[in-house]
């Protein structure tokens, strides 16, 4: 694009001409202010953003580089400001629920009491899963095996002392 004096625009326009050439010291001061270089290189990318948006209200007779630093810092007290504002907000939320167990720490106990479950004689074992897991009655269970309710009774019994017996309080086995 050529101006009217048939000039390349580059060389009418000192802004996109000169702000190559600060763009280091741009960089160093973002770094002090920021204090992390990926935070520092998006503060230079914003402040060039908004210094090519408001390109005319730069006055070529004042100091680019004080406008562009001015610009700087101030993109990076309101990314301050708007983090202070993030953070009273994540305040005011409830605490977060106590953790469950990990899904890891899950699979180990499930992993534990099959183990367990397996050690079990299968009478017991199949009169426990029937009342236990399954949710039947011990008189529905003895129906199911073919046993006496008593002989039902007495074999979830054993089954559960010796599960009890084999695992410690904090849940896993001895």
């Amino acid at each position: 694009m050529q101006t009217d004096d048939t000039r390349p625009a580059e060389a009418a326009d000192p802004l996109r001409r000169l702000l190559p050439g600060l763009l280091p010291e741009l960089r160093a001061f973002a770094r002090f202010l920021a204090r992390d270089a990926a935070q520092a290189d998006d503060l230079v990318q914003e402040a060039i953003l908004r210094a090519l948006r408001a390109e005319a209200q730069w006055d070529p007779a004042t100091s680019l580089r004080a406008w562009l630093f001015h610009i700087l810092r101030n993109a990076f007290l309101e990314q301050l400001r708007r983090r202070g504002t993030e953070r009273r907000a994540l305040e005011r939320l409830p605490p977060p629920a106590a953790p469950a167990a990990s899904e890891q720490e899950a699979r180990g106990e499930v992993a534990d009491l099959q183990r367990a479950m397996a050690a079990l004689p299968a009478p017991q074992r199949e009169a426990l899963i029937l009342v236990g897991a399954h949710g039947l009655s011990h008189e529905e269970a003895a129906a199911v095996v073919g046993a006496p309710v008593g002989t039902v009774k007495a074999r979830v019994a054993r089954a559960r002392a010796a599960l009890a017996q084999g695992w410690t309080g904090s849940g896993a086995p001895a």
